[in-house]
C-alpha cells in the first residue's frame, strides 16, 4: 500500500490530490510528496495530459524515498502524459505582413529559441534555407567558407561572395554561426559580430565553447568548414521559418498554408531543464523513480556554459532533462525526450546506483545520457584547452604529479546503469555528442540499447578513468554520418600514463597504466555497423584511440568496417568478427603492449568506398615497434579474403607465411569461415567451420539491442516482396499481444492484431506495439520504412560477401594516395588517405615521410628528420602536398631550408640542406 498523489491537467493545486480532487501542477504535487518521503511508499500518478513547467522542477533529500519506502513519479497507466518546458501562446492575433509572412505580438520578457505549431518544430530563418530532403551537413542547408581563422576562438570565417546571400541584414549580431570545425570532429556556435561585404567576412563575437582543441572554423577545398547562419530576419523567405523580434516583441511566421492558422497550438520553450535531483555525497537524494512520462519542448543549450572533459576531445554542457548530482538508486523508466534541447539525461559528479532503462531519446540537441564526474575527483587532471588554448605546458604540469592509484574524492558516477534504451536521431544542433557519453566514471554499464542517425559516436568513453564499465549487447549503425576520425563506440585514455601518441617509453609510461584504468572495460556482445561511406577519415567500429588501456574486447560483430587500436595497454580482443573492405588498424603500439589478439575470424570483402580497386591485405600497421615482437598472443585467427581467395597477404606486400615466419599467427588459417545466413544477419559458423577447430565460439546473433517492441529487419529497401517479423516487448510476458498498422497511423487495440510475419509487397511504414492482457500498452511504438525498388543496392563489402566474388562500385574511381620518392624520402599525399589521416594525429594536409633510403637519404639523415613524420612547413610556407614541397626544393637548391614537421600533436623544425 502506497500513499496515492493524482495530478491531473485540468486539476486544480486547490484540491486535496485524491483522483477525485487532483492537483494541477507538478509543484503542487511534489509540495505534498515531501510530508510522506521516506516514511511511506508514495506514488504521484499523472492523468493524461500537458503539463506546463514555469521553472526546473528541483529535487533535494527532502523528497527521498527510501529501499523499503520509494517515491514514485509516473504516468497512469496507458495514459499519455507530456511534460513541457515551454509556453503555450494563447490568443495570438496574427496579421498580415507581406510577401506571406505574418506577425503577432508576444508576452513582454519572452524570449525563445524555438517554435512548435500544432506540436511540429519549425526553421528559424537562417542562411542558406533548410534542406528537408537532406538536413545533415553536406546537404543544401550548409555551405563551405573559403576561408578562417581555425583557431578557437575565431575571430572570423570568410565567405562565397558569388553563393553567399545578397540579402541586407541590418541587425547580424542576432545571428547565430552554426560551423563545423575544420577537422570535422564537431561543431561550434558563434555569435555574428559584424558582417563585412568588402572582405567577404563574417566577424565573429562570443562562443566556440562547445567542443576542445585549437581547430577551428577554417580549411580549404574539400576539408573547408561546412556552416550555416540562423536567426536572421532578413532571411525569414521560405515557408515554415520564422523569427522573433525581442525588442519589438513579435513573432514572425511563414505559414506553410493558411491551414496552420486554424485553430493553431503555438509552444515556445522556456526551460532548459526540466528536473534537477540535487543531492550530495553526503545526503544524496534517494529513491526517486520517474515512470512513463514524456519530456519535450525545451530550450536550446549551446550557448550556456561548456566545460572542456579531460584530454577526450569533447566540451559537455552539464545539464539534462533530468539532472542528476548526489543521487543514489534512482530510476528513469519508460521515459521519451523528444525535442529536447540538450542533452537527455545526465548524472554528473557523486551519483551511485541509478538506472535508465526501457526508455526513449530522438531529436535531443545534444547526447542522450552522459555520466560525468567531477575533475575534484581525479588525481591528475589535463585538458587540451589548458595546453592548446592557454599555452600551459603538460609536462611542466606532470612535476609532482600524485602518483597514487584510483580516484581523488567520490564526486563520479558508479556502479550506474542505461539499458534496454532506443536512442536515435539525436544531436540535432550539437554534432559532438553520443547516445551514451562516459567520462571520469566507474563502473558503467551500458546493455542492450539500439542507437542509430547520429552524428558523431554511438557510444563515446572520454577517458581512462576509472574503468569497469561493461558495454554489451548494443546493436549501434549509422554513427558518425556528420563527422569524423571517430567510431561508432570510441575511447580515449590520456591520463596519467599517456603523454604522448607514438607508444614510445618517453609518449607512454607502461607503469602507470593502472593507476587510472584501474578495471578492465569489457566490450562483447555488441552489433556495430557501417552501411555507407563514411564522412571523412576513421568511423573504425570499435575505436580504441591515444592511450586506451585495460580493454577485454570479444564476441562482437563489425560489418562495414574494423577494429581499430592505437596506442595502450593489456587489450585483449578474441572471438570477434569483422567483415570489412578495410584492414585492421593497428597503429603505434607501444613495446611489449601486452596486448593479445587470437581466435577471432578475419574477413575482408569488398572496396573502401570510393575505391574501385578491391582491398587486399588483412591489416593496415603504421607506427608499431620495428625492433621487438609487439604482441606475444597473436594465434588461432581465421583470415578469409573473398575479393582474392588465394591472395594470402596478411600485411601490405607482406604474405602470409613470411608473417607466421615473424612470429605471428602460427596456428591460424586462411579459409572461408562459412557463415550461416549472412543475408539475413546470422554470421554464426556451420558446424565444419575452420574457425571452431581454431578455437572460435558461435556468440548470439539475435540478442542485440532493445528488448520493447521491435521489427525485423528493421525497415530499408526489398524488391518483390518481403516478409517482416514483430517481436512482443519482454515486459509483456506470455499474454502480450502486438497490434500494427501499415498505413503511418498509431497502433491501438482496434488496429491489426499480429499473428504471424507480414508480408509486405509495397512501400509501407509499419508501426507495432505491444499491449498487456488488460490492453494497456507497454512501451513505446516502433516504426520501420520499408521501400520497394527494382534492385537492391548493397555496399560492397556486402554485395562482394554474398555473391563470393569481388563487386564493385559502380561510377567509382580509385583515387590511390599519390606516393613519390624525393631526395631518398617516400612521400604519401596524407589528405588522400583517411586511415593515415587517423594514425598520424589528424593532419589533412602535408606530406607524410614512409620510409627513407639509407643511401639516398641522406640530406633527411643529416637533419635528424626520421621516417613517420608529416612535413607541413618549409620557412614557414604551407606544404599542402608533395607537389608544394618540389616546389620549394627547386626555389631553395643549393640552401638550407627550415622544413617544420608534425607527428601526432608534436611540432618540430629540421635544418635540411638541399642539393
Amino acid at each position: 500500500m502506497a500513499k496515492e498523489i493524482y495530478v491531473s491537467s485540468i486539476g486544480s493545486d486547490k484540491n486535496v490530490g485524491t483522483k477525485v480532487q487532483p492537483f494541477l501542477s507538478f509543484e503542487r504535487a511534489l509540495l505534498e510528496t515531501k510530508k510522506f518521503a521516506g516514511k511511506e511508499p508514495v506514488h504521484v500518478w499523472f492523468l493524461e495530459g500537458d503539463y506546463y513547467l514555469n521553472k526546473t522542477i528541483t529535487i533535494g533529500i527532502e523528497s527521498s524515498g527510501s529501499l523499503k519506502n520509494p517515491v514514485l513519479f509516473s504516468a497512469l497507466p496507458g495514459s499519455k502524459v507530456n511534460i513541457k518546458g515551454s509556453k503555450e501562446l494563447k490568443n495570438l492575433k496574427w496579421n498580415a505582413y507581406k510577401n506571406g509572412i505574418y506577425v503577432a505580438s508576444v508576452p513582454s520578457g519572452l524570449t525563445f529559441d524555438q517554435v512548435f505549431i500544432n506540436g511540429e518544430r519549425k526553421v528559424r530563418a537562417r542562411f542558406p534555407d533548410y534542406d528537408y530532403e537532406n538536413p545533415l551537413r553536406g546537404g543544401n542547408g550548409y555551405q563551405q567558407v573559403i576561408g578562417g581563422t581555425n583557431h578557437r576562438y575565431d575571430k572570423w570565417l570568410s565567405f562565397d561572395s558569388k553563393t553567399f546571400t545578397n540579402k541586407d541584414w541590418k541587425n547580424p549580431e542576432t545571428g547565430i554561426v552554426h560551423a563545423f570545425q575544420s577537422h570535422n570532429w564537431g561543431n561550434m556556435q558563434y555569435r555574428v559580430k559584424e558582417v563585412n561585404r568588402t572582405e567577404n567576412k563574417l566577424y565573429l563575437g562570443e562562443g566556440g565553447w562547445q567542443l576542445q582543441r585549437d581547430h577551428g572554423i577554417g580549411g580549404s577545398g574539400e576539408s573547408a568548414s561546412w556552416f550555416f547562419v540562423d536567426n536572421i530576419f532578413e532571411e525569414l523567405d521560405t515557408p515554415g521559418e520564422w523569427f522573433l523580434d525581442t525588442k519589438a516583441k513579435l513573432l514572425y511566421y511563414y505559414p506553410q498554408n493558411i491551414q496552420e492558422f486554424k485553430n493553431a497550438k503555438v509552444e515556445v520553450p522556456i526551460l532548459k531543464d526540466f528536473i534537477q535531483l540535487i543531492g550530495t555525497k553526503e545526503s544524496p537524494v534517494k529513491n526517486i523513480s520517474f515512470k512513463g512520462l514524456n519530456f519535450t519542448q525545451s530550450r536550446y543549450t549551446y550557448m550556456d556554459k561548456y566545460e572542456p572533459v579531460a584530454r577526450g576531445d569533447w566540451a559537455i554542457h552539464r545539464g539534462g532533462a533530468i539532472f542528476m548530482e548526489g543521487a543514489e538508486n534512482c530510476v528513469v523508466e519508460d521515459c521519451n525526450f523528444e525535442y529536447v534541447g540538450g542533452n537527455g539525461v545526465f548524472m554528473s559528479s557523486y551519483n551511485r546506483n541509478n538506472q535508465v532503462k526501457s526508455c526513449r531519446f530522438v531529436h535531443t540537441g545534444e547526447s542522450a545520457v552522459c555520466f560525468v564526474g567531477s575533475p575534484s575527483a581525479v588525481r591528475f587532471y589535463q585538458t587540451w584547452d589548458d595546453k592548446e588554448i592557454y599555452g600551459k605546458n603538460w609536462n611542466e604540469m606532470r612535476k609532482n604529479m600524485d602518483l597514487t592509484s584510483g580516484p581523488k574524492t567520490p564526486d563520479y558516477p558508479e556502479n550506474c546503469i542505461v539499458e534496454n534504451s532506443v536512442m536515435h536521431d539525436i544531436g540535432d544542433v550539437g554534432k559532438q555528442v553520443a547516445g551514451v557519453y562516459i567520462s571520469m566514471s566507474h563502473k558503467i554499464v551500458a546493455s542492450h540499447n539500439t542507437i542509430y542517425n547520429c552524428p558523431r559516436a554511438g557510444i563515446c568513453i572520454n577517458d581512462g578513468t576509472w574503468g569497469g564499465h561493461i558495454i554489451e549487447y548494443n546493436d549501434i549503425w549509422e554513427t558518425v554520418r556528420e563527422t569524423g576520425e571517430h567510431g561508432p563506440f570510441n575511447a580515449w585514455g590520456r591520463e596519467r600514463q599517456w603523454s604522448g601518441s607514438r607508444g614510445t617509453d618517453a609518449d607512454f609510461m607502461k607503469e602507470l597504466t593502472k593507476l587510472d584504468a584501474i578495471d578492465p572495460v569489457i566490450v562483447r556482445n555488441n552489433k556495430i555497423a557501417n552501411y555507407r561511406k563514411s564522412i571523412s577519415a576513421g568511423n573504425w567500429t570499435i575505436d580504441l584511440d591515444d592511450g586506451s588501456s585495460n580493454y577485454e574486447i570479444y564476441h562482437n560483430l563489425n560489418l562495414g568496417s574494423t577494429i581499430k587500436l592505437r596506442d595502450g595497454m593489456l587489450r585483449k580482443v578474441f572471438n570477434n568478427i569483422t567483415v570489412s573492405a578495410v584492414p585492421l588498424g593497428w597503429h603505434v603500439w607501444p613495446k611489449a603492449s601486452e596486448d593479445e589478439i587470437y581466435k577471432n575470424i578475419f574477413v575482408i570483402s569488398g572496396a573502401i568506398p570510393g575505391n574501385a580497386e578491391p582491398t587486399n591485405s588483412y591489416i593496415r600497421q603504421v607506427g608499431l615497434p620495428t625492433d621487438t615482437k609487439w604482441s606475444t598472443h597473436y594465434d588461432d585467427n581465421l583470415y578469409w579474403n573473398v575479393n582474392a581467395p588465394k591472395n594470402e597477404y596478411i600485411v601490405d606486400k607482406v604474405t602470409f607465411k613470411q608473417w607466421q615466419e615473424k612470429g605471428f599467427d602460427e596456428k591460424s588459417k586462411v579459409a572461408d569461415p562459412l557463415f550461416v545466413d549472412p543475408k539475413n544477419g546470422n554470421y554464426q559458423v556451420q558446424a565444419n567451420s575452420p574457425a571452431l577447430k581454431l578455437g572460435f565460439k558461435n556468440f548470439p546473433m539475435d540478442e542485440f539491442g532493445h528488448e520493447m517492441t521491435r521489427i525485423k529487419p528493421f525497415g530499408g529497401d526489398f524488391s518483390g516482396e518481403t516478409k517482416v517479423e514483430v517481436i512482443a516487448d519482454k515486459r509483456g510476458g506470455k499474454e502480450a499481444d502486438i497490434y500494427f498498422t501499415l498505413d503511418g497511423s498509431e497502433p491501438s487495440i482496434h488496429s491489426q492484431k499480429y499473428k504471424g510475419a507480414i508480408n509486405i509487397k509495397n512501400s509501407t511504414l509499419l508501426k507495432a506495439q505491444t499491449f498487456d492482457k488488460n490492453g494497456i500498452s507497454i512501451g513505446f511504438v516502433n516504426e520501420a520504412n520499408f521501400t520497394k525498388v527494382n534492385e537492391v543496392v548493397y555496399p560492397s563489402w556486402l554485395s562482394t560477401l554474398l555473391t563470393g566474388k569481388y563487386e564493385g562500385q559502380e561510377g567509382k574511381t580509385n583515387k590511390k594516395a599519390l606516393e613519390m620518392e624525393l631526395e631518398g624520402a617516400l612521400l604519401i599525399n596524407i589528405a588522400d588517405d583517411p586511415d593515415l589521416i587517423d594514425a598520424t594525429g589528424g593532419y589533412n594536409y602535408g606530406c607524410y615521410i614512409k620510409s627513407i633510403d639509407p643511401e639516398k637519404g641522406k640530406i633527411w639523415i643529416t637533419a635528424q628528420l626520421p621516417a613517420d613524420w608529416v612535413i607541413q612547413q618549409v620557412n614557414g610556407n604551407k606544404i599542402q602536398n608533395i607537389a608544394a614541397l618540389k616546389k620549394q626544393f627547386e626555389i631553395n637548391k643549393g640552401k638550407t631550408i627550415i622544413v617544420t614537421a608534425a607527428r601526432d600533436y608534436n611540432f618540430k623544425k629540421f635544418e635540411v640542406k638541399i642539393p
